[in-house]
């Protein structure tokens, strides 16, 4: 290559390097003095508002353990992060708290504030429905088994748990407020619940279903730790649900299949009284009997097999019962929910 050239393509690459270097310069110096774009001044105006607005604070002066714990709670979080209507505030529940703020003192107590708990059935199931009314498990509230028996929301919720909130605080009198009121929260009830549990609060009226949970075969059954893994809302709706019962599906049998998939069907060899419900056998809160089953197995079968009774095909003549057969037609009857097998008619295999 001529000397000529070399010197050419030197140069060549020198320039580019430094058009390079020059462009650099020039993007970090954008960079270091312009301007920073952020949201318009009312926005910003707006977001330091909505961050000033504390809920309740006219309520402080003599609600102060209710406000600081509210603001925690589900109720709380909602008007925390929603600025629409959809926000729970004092005055969605308590009508004419406003005035009743302006007008009281921490002596006096001046204006009618509406208070659910102070209210009949109908006015507090209203106040509660304002918002709840188009929640998915709500929908069958008005009309429903609770709702006819007079029942209002406040006889499963209590959302500020007064007397609790009152003794919790005076253990925790030298707490700073924020961080008291947190502990606090952490040992409420779930859900907003008058008791400390779901199948505690449904206990206090079906008193008849505590046993169930000593019971032989249970589906109430807790971890080493007393957590429930099946409860009373796994089944039940308590809002109001699509069936009897106030289940949350159609029929028992959906219900059960919801775990017991395998049950479903359909098979070859259909079980009449399986297909047509499932608590013809089985107890399903709890049972003294294995399986969850309304009797021993010998006994249940002959509910509807009684005339097997006095003899039994395998006892080839011999004076025996169906008693005498180790007590168990399970034990040749395996199948009873139905069988896929050919030779399957007897539910053997």
């Amino acid at each position: 290559m001529p000397e000529q050239d070399k010197r050419t393509n030197a140069l060549s690459i020198v320039t580019r390097i430094a058009a390079l270097f020059i462009m650099a310069v020039l993007v970090v110096l954008f960079f270091a003095f312009a301007k920073p774009v952020g949201p318009p001044a009312e926005a910003q105006t707006a977001a330091t508002a909505a961050q000033q607005t504390v809920v309740g604070k006219d309520c402080q002066q003599c609600h102060r353990i209710i406000v600081q714990s509210f603001a925690l709670d589900t109720h709380g979080k909602s008007a925390k992060f929603l600025k629409d209507s959809r926000g729970a505030k004092c005055e969605v529940c308590h009508a004419n708290s406003d005035k009743h703020a302006e007008t009281s003192t921490k002596t006096t107590s001046k204006g009618d504030v509406g208070n659910p708990g102070k209210l009949g059935s109908a006015e507090a199931n209203q106040s509660c429905l304002q918002c709840h009314a188009m929640d998915r498990t709500h929908f069958s509230w008005r009309g429903g088994k609770h709702d006819r028996s007079d029942m209002s929301c406040l006889s499963c919720h209590n959302v500020h748990h007064v007397k609790l909130l009152g003794r919790a605080w005076a253990h925790l009198a030298d707490t700073p407020e924020r961080e008291a009121a947190e502990i606090i929260n952490t040992k409420l009830p779930e859900k907003m619940l008058t008791s400390f549990s779901v199948e505690e609060t449904c206990l206090s009226c079906h008193i008849e279903r505590r046993k169930d949970f000593f019971q032989r075969s249970t589906h109430l059954f807790r971890t080493e730790l007393r957590n429930m893994k099946v409860g009373c809302t796994s089944c039940h709706n308590p809002h109001g649900g699509e069936g009897g019962k106030m289940l949350v599906d159609l029929t028992v049998n959906n219900v059960c299949y919801t775990c017991h998939a395998e049950k479903r069907g359909p098979f070859l060899w259909e079980h009449p009284p399986v297909r047509e419900n499932c608590l013809n056998c089985h107890s399903p809160h709890g049972s003294s009997n294995p399986k969850l089953l309304t009797a021993r197995v010998h006994l249940l079968c002959q509910q509807c097999h009684i005339h097997m009774l006095p003899r039994h095909s395998t006892t080839a003549g011999k004076p025996l019962d169906i008693f005498s057969i180790n007590r168990g037609c399970a034990n040749c009857h395996g199948q009873v929910h139905g069988s896929n097998h050919p030779g399957g008619r007897t539910f053997g295999r």
